[in-house]
């Protein structure tokens, strides 16, 4: 019983800690999966054993607080300099702050990729690989899991409405969208994977290292957004919303569009890979 308990604990702190709630997370799979390509889509579909991308949006939050999977908490942070430049492998690492230590979201996608292409991998680490990407493209999406050196009080943002303190970061995390929209899975596909083929190319140019530095000046700009400790009532949460809820549901679809495109790479002989730097 109580190790029961304590697995439950473990995947409660993992579900807390990861970007984008389970909802957000389905709606980027399923932009993503609309955007396959018929072969890439049924040979991931063939990988997950006959289930869809949507199905396992989550599946890396769900798994993370096992042993198995332990080592994927440090999966949903990038560290950045003030400058928007990425800090990885070893030199976050040995950084003196320990979210910066922690924060290998990056490392881990680009190893996912890599391993993908590799074409070693048995059934398992295939199928684990493929729901690595998953989650973790969409992590890295959510602009509060930047973390910029200068900023790491900044993190801790908060404001108050109905006389609760609620934290910032995990305002993005659902309320930025869910606290305006109630859109099911299906909707946000129809509402959201609506770009031209042009406007999707150009959002998908580039490498995964040049698409995280490029998301880095907005999702900086994000935590000028509140002054910490601003208390709203009802009318001033909702005109804060109002200049929120564009931008969340703009990079849900980014997501969804670049997820798609490593998987197209990987699964369709007929496209090119994604660069990953």
């Amino acid at each position: 019983m109580k190790k029961i308990l304590a697995i439950a604990v473990a995947l409660l702190f993992t579900y807390n800690t990861y970007a984008w709630s389970r909802a957000l997370h389905a709606a980027v799979a399923a932009i993503a999966e609309d955007n396959l390509t018929e072969q890439a889509k049924q040979n991931i579909t063939n990988a997950l054993d006959g289930k869809s991308m949507v199905y396992h949006a989550q599946w890396l939050k769900d798994v993370g607080g096992t042993p198995e999977y332990a080592h994927t908490r440090a999966w949903r942070n990038v560290a950045m300099t003030p400058k928007g430049k990425l800090i990885v492998g070893k030199k976050a690492q040995k950084h003196a702050e320990p979210s910066i230590q922690k924060a290998q979201a990056y490392d881990a996608l680009i190893a996912a990729v890599s391993a993908i292409e590799s074409g070693k991998l048995n059934e398992k680490e295939l199928a684990d690989n493929i729901r690595y990407i998953i989650t973790i493209t969409a992590d890295l999406h959510c602009p509060t899991h930047y973390i910029f050196t200068d900023m790491i009080e900044k993190r801790k943002s908060y404001y108050y409405y109905d006389g609760k303190k609620h934290r910032y970061d995990l305002y993005w995390e659902n309320s930025a969208v869910k606290g305006t929209f109630s859109w099911r899975t299906n909707e946000f596909v129809h509402q959201l994977s609506r770009k031209t083929p042009e406007q999707v190319a150009q959002i998908t140019k580039g490498s995964i290292t040049s698409w995280i530095t490029g998301n880095a000046p907005l999702y900086r700009d994000i935590y000028m957004m509140l002054d910490t400790g601003t208390s709203f009532d009802k009318k001033g949460l909702r005109n804060w919303q109002n200049k929120i809820y564009p931008i969340a549901t703009e990079q849900i679809a980014v997501a969804g569009y670049r997820l798609a495109a490593i998987l197209n790479g990987l699964f369709d002989s007929s496209v090119p890979n994604v660069k990953t730097k």
